[in-house]
């Protein structure tokens, strides 16, 4: 079936705009989600509604140790807006939470209805009600890599009316000081300490002292408790769900009758941070992401298209100390994920290579070469001050792939040499020799194997209360054919200085070609088996689960299988895994299918890689389907068509940003309900690295 001729791909341009206004809207409105970032692991989160639904759900995130360390501190901000004066004054609520006791929806209604629309691009989300004759515009902004943010208000007459009456707004900001993970139920006010002065508020917790300022009006301090705020996304989750906020008082400003705008800003920051009420008269991050959009457009200027992509792939790169220079790292997916290596190294050619960011790229695979223990570098940094984990039998096979890709992408030799060599010999050499949780390279074969029936050690990693949900212990299928891939990558970088480790990582490859096809190669059905794991009788026994991860032997670049054989691995794919948001993780024929990610954590850790979709997955798939074909005009134009679902969800449940999966299946309406983190580095960088690759 021809897919010519194919239009173009194109992402939608911000501001992005999801429309409220009544009762409907709203509830439309109540399950989308915005993330803004601020470029050191901080961040600000919720919904288009303003209404919050998950304990990560705040004006303001920061981060004390970026990127980790990760504290709430600025929840909300409650408005109340009087318009007019004397007996014919009326007051308007802005603000409504999700409180537990309130009969569904929970918020307001009416109080919602007053929105009309919420808009967000790169850098602001912006909130826009209409009231009493007036319209107010709340805007939400971050400082540049400072655990900072502001709000400002303007006030104007609304559409249809010449003049803007008198008004008093009085805003009671919402406080927590308290761990990104954690809530606070049955609160002491005794936790807080409060000081009013000026225009100025302080809270301070513990070690944490927030100040907030107003450039307008004045302050009260007034201490109260906003009991039984419900999170619903946690309840769905079975977490922590019920949380009270603390409000230390208020700010007042008063506006006379006028024609034109009027408007104030409340600053709030984290010390020794100092709020900062002018982060409207200048946009940092918006003038770092003009030039990063400029490097993207040279390096890739028959996408530009796709130039959008490059902000929502932005919000993941951040700086980590490495011996006190900062580096680049990628935050794994908002909210609760801090930096993984797996994520990284996957993310890394999107998120980065195809942006043109190479100093970036080589600061973030330096940061990771600076902790390569025993061959092995970090499947994660810890969120506090723990050592790093080493538990991934794949992130260091990922970092020889994409050392390579930097390499490929701007033939830095030196940088290299200097910097990444060491790190990908020491990976072969305990590869080969043996490391950590029995990873090896079996020396019968040339193949790699790891692990136990008790470990989950591949990105299917899936355990909980000792319960392994997808093992693939043994020999895995992407596993070897990275292991493959990564010894062709790494012979060609070293060929020129060292001939003979060079000629010695090739045997080493065609060692493991020669057993791969005569192991993993299911000829009766025209796919390899996902994984070769030893039984009681310590035989290997093929698992013939069909996964998504057969697809890796097709689209690295080294591959061992031959033209025939990728064709019949893409239409396997094609056929039972492919979906309009990525692929599923396990067939549908399979008895341990699920169609849903739903349920508490131990359910959705059963159903997350046995049917769940990953948009991730969207790119091994789009590149082995090019490279089978030979990167024709037809591949690339059924890959193209196979990506613009995935590209409309920009402006879908999560606005800007894609999610980290989807079910399995779709429901009655056609809708694949979202799940797991609302912005995901890796569903992002894949979808932008193999968008430019389709043309």
């Amino acid at each position: 079936m021809s897919h010519q001729p194919s239009a173009p791909l194109e992402a939608q341009v911000p501001p992005y705009v999801v429309p409220v206004g009544d009762s409907i809207n709203a509830i439309g409105a109540f399950g989308r989600e915005w993330l803004l970032t601020n470029g050191n692991g901080g961040f600000a989160m919720g919904t288009a509604l303003g209404v919050n639904k998950r304990k990560y759900h705040a004006l303001l995130i920061g981060s004390q140790r970026p990127p980790a360390e990760r504290v709430a501190l600025l929840n909300a901000l409650d408005e109340e807006v009087t318009v007019g004066v004397g007996a014919g004054a009326k007051a308007f609520w802005l603000a409504t939470h999700r409180w537990s006791d309130a009969p569904a929806p929970g918020y307001d209604p009416v109080v919602a209805s007053r929105l009309a629309r919420f808009e967000k691009d790169a850098t602001t989300a912006r909130w826009v009600y209409t009231l009493g004759g007036l319209e107010v515009v709340k805007e939400l902004r971050l400082g540049w890599k400072r655990n900072a943010c502001a709000v400002r208000y303007t006030v104007r007459p609304a559409p249809g009316n010449s003049a803007r009456a008198a008004c008093r707004f009085r805003v009671l900001p919402m406080v927590t000081l308290r761990d990104f993970h954690a809530t606070l139920e049955d609160l002491d006010e005794g936790r807080y300490q409060v000081t009013a002065l000026k225009r100025t508020i302080r809270v301070v917790s513990g070690p944490l002292t927030l100040e907030m300022t107003c450039d307008h009006g004045s302050v009260t301090q007034e201490v109260t408790t906003r009991r039984g705020v419900r999170y619903d996304i946690e309840t769905d989750r079975q977490q922590d769900d019920i949380e009270d906020l603390f409000n230390p008082g208020f700010f007042e400003v008063v506006f006379d009758a006028g024609t034109g705008e009027a408007n104030f800003t409340i600053a709030a920051a984290l010390a020794p941070e100092a709020p900062d009420t002018a982060l409207f008269d200048r946009d940092e991050r918006r003038a770092h992401l003009e030039k990063v959009t400029a490097a993207f457009l040279k390096a890739n200027p028959s996408s530009a298209a796709l130039a959008p992509l490059v902000s929502a792939a932005d919000d993941f790169l951040v700086t980590r100390r490495v011996g006190g220079q900062p580096l680049m790292t990628v935050i794994a997916g908002y909210p609760w994920f801090g930096d993984w290596g797996r994520d990284t190294m996957i993310s890394l050619v999107g998120l980065m290579l195809v942006c043109g960011r190479s100093q970036d790229a080589l600061g973030c695979l330096r940061t990771f070469a600076a902790h390569v223990d025993k061959g092995m570098i970090p499947n994660r940094f810890d969120d506090y001050n723990g050592p790093p984990e080493y538990n991934t039998i794949d992130a260091s096979l990922w970092f020889l792939h994409a050392c390579d890709r930097y390499v490929r992408a701007n033939g830095d030799t030196k940088g290299f040499r200097d910097h990444l060599r060491h790190a990908c010999l020491e990976i072969i050499e305990h590869y080969t020799r043996g490391t950590r949780d029995g990873i090896r390279v079996d020396p019968a074969d040339g193949l790699v194997t790891g692990g136990d029936a008790t470990t989950q050690l591949t990105w299917m990693d899936a355990k909980r209360d000792g319960v392994v949900f997808t093992p693939r212990h043994g020999k895995c299928v992407e596993i070897n054919a990275l292991w493959f891939h990564g010894l062709k990558c790494l012979s060609a970088l070293i060929r020129s200085d060292s001939p003979e480790k060079a000629a010695e990582l090739d045997a080493a490859a065609e060692k493991a070609r020669a057993s791969f096809l005569a192991k993993f190669w299911n000829a009766a059905e025209g796919r390899p088996w996902d994984c070769l794991q030893p039984g009681a009788d310590g035989v290997e026994k093929p698992v013939p689960e069909v996964r998504p991860n057969m697809l890796f032997a097709v689209s690295l670049e080294h591959s061992m299988l031959s033209p025939e054989q990728q064709k019949s691995v893409v239409a396997w794919a094609e056929r039972e895994l492919l979906t309009p948001l990525g692929l599923r993780t396990l067939s549908p024929k399979d008895p341990k299918y699920r169609a849903r990610f739903e349920g508490d954590m131990m359910t959705r850790d059963g159903a997350y890689h046995n049917g769940t979709v990953w948009p991730w997955l969207i790119g091994p798939y789009a590149e082995a389907a090019l490279r089978a074909e030979g990167f024709s005009e037809n591949a690339k134009a059924k890959v193209r068509d196979a990506l613009r679902p995935l590209l409309s969800m920009l402006n879908g449940d999560s606005v800007g940003q894609l999610f980290e999966v989807y079910d399995a299946d779709a429901d009655a309406k056609g809708r694949r309900t979202p799940g797991g983190c609302m912005a995901q580095a890796w569903s992002v960088a894949e979808l932008l690295r193999v968008g430019v690759l389709a043309g």
